[in-house]
């Protein structure tokens, strides 16, 4: 399936039928939108993937078992600027009273039917009475489609920009819509910071089939990013289909599964990006591919150990092209391999040739190939016939400075 085989829409959230959002301002950050809730008209099938992380946030503790109890949510309630992480059984009432109010507000059947995502800052506790008083602002005005992207913007922290995709594909002669939300600039290394995304489409699909596909969409997409190696305590991402489109229940066997599945991944890796291009302090995209391992593990351990290499990402910001750094990483990434094979390319340049710099074409040439915004490093082990790739950062002096003083 090709791009062409659906279409790119601009409504983002609103454009998925018998859904509902709003983002706004309660008060837990000094004036930026910090409270959202995604709200879908009738309970909808739900799918989980989250943190691996062995301190798990109170609200990933709490949606994992609402999505595993009966795979089934309604609403999803998040908020920005405290993550309540490391907050004890404190936190977990905290979630639980999150999911109960929204229950109440909108009438819900049981709080079990409401997602709970938190980000932000570890340790301290949510304003409570603030966040209810948000909820009800908010049951004032969701149903009006305002259009502003609130909902994307309510949910960031560090970002710069808020991300939000939609598409819409024909399945069975009738409109399907699937759209998306996601945040995350810093402690990235989603292993299914904080990494938050929200899927929700108007496709009938049955809880099984979606959480299989959505695992295997971030597999191929949230699991290939890194910004600084950082799994984060709240990763999170959720998806609902809420069969407002009118369509037959998808599952593997339906004839046009392929269509819902593949058009999920494309916006799973354009979001992917997305928090790899807003990477806190980022100046440059960079997409690692490791060719010709032994095995998918090693690729894997290759790729992610130049991915994340300091002394890597520390180079391409300064545009040095200091390919002895790659090397290094490579010898102690775990994989096996024979350096005397190791060949590997920038931007389509050759650095390394069987091991040894490819310096023919002068190291002028070198240079010019790091003075871009987007890195395509490309490296071929030699060893088999296994490949995986990355997307990662640069690593600049604005993170230092976002990280030296982000509470």
């Amino acid at each position: 399936m090709t791009e062409q085989s659906f279409r790119i829409l601009d409504e983002g959230l609103d454009a998925v039928e018998g859904f509902f959002t709003r983002g706004i301002h309660c008060g837990i950050k000094k004036s930026k939108k910090d409270l959202a809730i995604i709200l879908s008209r009738v309970p909808a099938a739900a799918a989980g993937v989250f943190t691996r992380n062995t301190v798990i946030a109170a609200p990933v503790i709490i949606t994992r078992e609402n999505v595993r109890r009966g795979g089934t949510l309604q609403a999803i309630v998040v908020n920005s600027g405290i993550a309540n992480a490391c907050t004890g059984t404190r936190g977990i009432d905290d979630a639980r009273f999150m999911a109960q109010v929204v229950a109440d507000e909108f009438s819900l059947e049981d709080p079990s039917l409401v997602g709970v995502a938190s980000t932000g800052v570890i340790g301290d506790f949510l304003p409570l009475g603030k966040i209810e008083k948000g909820v009800r602002l908010i049951h004032k005005h969701i149903y009006e489609k305002s259009g502003d992207h609130s909902a994307a913007n309510a949910i960031m922290t560090t970002d710069t920009f808020p991300k939000e995709r939609s598409v819409s594909l024909t399945i069975e002669g009738k409109e399907v819509r699937l759209a998306a939300i996601a945040k995350g600039a810093g402690m990235i290394r989603p292993d299914m910071a904080t990494m938050l995304s929200f899927l929700i489409t108007d496709a009938a699909v049955d809880s099984e089939t979606l959480q299989d596909i959505l695992r295997e969409s971030v597999d191929e997409s949230f699991n290939r990013v890194t910004v600084d190696g950082d799994t984060s305590t709240n990763d999170m991402v959720l998806m609902l289909a809420n069969g407002e489109s009118g369509i037959s229940t998808i599952n593997r066997d339906h004839p046009e599964f392929f269509k819902l599945k593949e058009a999920l991944r494309w916006i799973c890796v354009e979001l992917a990006k997305d928090l790899v291009r807003d990477g806190e302090g980022a100046t440059k995209f960079i997409n690692v591919v490791v060719e010709g391992a032994a095995s998918r593990e090693d690729a894997r351990k290759a790729a992610y150990t130049v991915a994340e290499s300091m002394l890597v990402k520390t180079a391409i910001f300064g545009e040095d092209p200091n390919w002895g750094r790659v090397m290094a990483a490579l010898g102690r990434s775990g994989a096996s391999f024979k350096p005397e094979r190791v060949s590997f390319s920038v931007n389509g340049t050759p650095f390394v040739r069987n091991g040894i710099g490819a310096s023919e074409k002068g190291r002028a040439t070198l240079f010019d190939a790091v003075r871009t915004k987007t890195i395509d490093m490309v490296i071929q082990l030699g060893a088999g016939e296994e490949s995986f790739n990355v997307w990662t950062c640069d690593l600049s002096l604005d993170y230092v400075k976002i990280n030296s003083l982000y509470s």
